[in-house]
């Protein structure tokens, strides 16, 4: 693979994150409600493929979603089409022809040497969501490279934001103000130069929670860690991620908010006792989309390059309920 181009816990520069909806860029957002109300003229070959359109519910679990949302990067104009930027350079991530997993077109993030951001995105959903189930390919440039640090993380993906300031960048979340979850890659239990480990990152409300969210690496030994699966730079992995808000009872949050990561198809994380919200109407999901941030205090060894392909959703419910029986 080519490009274009030939730890967490002092994570300072991520203090400037997604708190603010409104801060960075901002392309025409395609919202879920926007999506319902022009899903008589979106089809195959548009924008969005939609399928399962129903009414609204609450937080039902495992259940047939209303909707399916697959983001075709191959017939927009631009990225900016599809998702808006809170974060770093808005030129750091651009369609290219190749590689790509599918299709025409991929995106390529580029995070430059001796900085921390690429740039951080996000597909809108204008109401909220209970319960997010999406899926990706990604790949990391062959030149990938971690180096320079015992132990080094690079995050991927925003799985799941609720915005706040108790969403990222040390804020502490109350139930109210925000909460999130994100992919990473790590060299931990690993080496600098790959392949490497993933890791979940959640701010949440419960206990584990530090300075800069709750770190669950995805490797040997760790409690929620279901296998260790390594990420090879220049090849092409699915990641499928699963998130559902945790009910509230008499305004306590119950430790039952889900999140579940797979990789090509295989269970690799799962952990059901999150308390993320203490208010379902207003701090729910809001966001999901590509995003990188290099380390925290520390910064990219050299450009680093990550590609993304094929990205869909299952809006309140999942793409097989079955896979997320409790």
């Amino acid at each position: 693979m080519t490009t274009n181009r030939s730890n967490i816990d002092d994570a300072a520069s991520e203090r400037r994150d997604e708190h603010d909806p409104s801060r960075g860029a901002s392309g025409p957002r395609i919202s879920r409600r926007r999506t319902l109300r022009a899903g008589g003229v979106l089809g195959a070959g548009g924008l969005l493929g939609l399928a399962g359109l129903g009414v609204d519910r609450a937080a039902a679990a495992c259940s047939d979603p209303e909707e399916i949302l697959h983001l075709d990067y191959d017939a927009v104009a631009d990225w900016t089409d599809l998702y808006r930027v809170s974060n770093g350079d808005a030129g750091n991530l651009t369609l290219v022809s190749s590689p790509t997993a599918s299709g025409d077109r991929a995106l390529q993030l580029r995070i430059v040497e001796g900085d921390n951001w690429g740039v951080s995105t996000h597909y809108d959903f204008e109401d909220g969501l209970f319960e997010l189930n999406g899926r990706v390919n990604f790949a990391l440039d062959t030149g990938w490279s971690m180096a320079g640090r015992q132990l080094a993380n690079c995050r991927l993906w925003n799985c799941a934001i609720a915005r706040g300031p108790g969403s990222a960048g040390g804020g502490t979340p109350d139930g109210t103000n925000g909460w999130s979850n994100r992919m990473y890659v790590t060299t931990r239990d690993t080496d600098p130069e790959g392949p490497y480990h993933l890791l979940s990152n959640t701010y949440h409300l419960g206990e584990g929670q530090g300075a800069y969210g709750e770190q669950d690496y995805i490797v040997d030994g760790e409690q929620y860690a279901l296998a260790q699966p390594e990420i090879v730079p220049g090849r092409w992995y699915e990641f499928e991620y699963y998130v559902r808000v945790n009910t509230v009872s008499g305004g306590s949050p119950n430790a039952d908010g889900v999140v579940r990561y797979w990789l090509d198809g295989a269970l690799i994380y799962e952990r059901e006792n999150f308390q993320f919200t203490t208010d379902r109407e207003n701090n729910v999901i809001d966001t999901t989309g590509p995003v990188g941030h290099y380390g925290g205090g520390y910064t990219a060894p050299k450009n680093l390059y990550a590609y993304y392909d094929d990205h869909s959703m299952a809006i309140e419910g999942a793409f097989d309920p079955a896979a997320c029986d409790p």
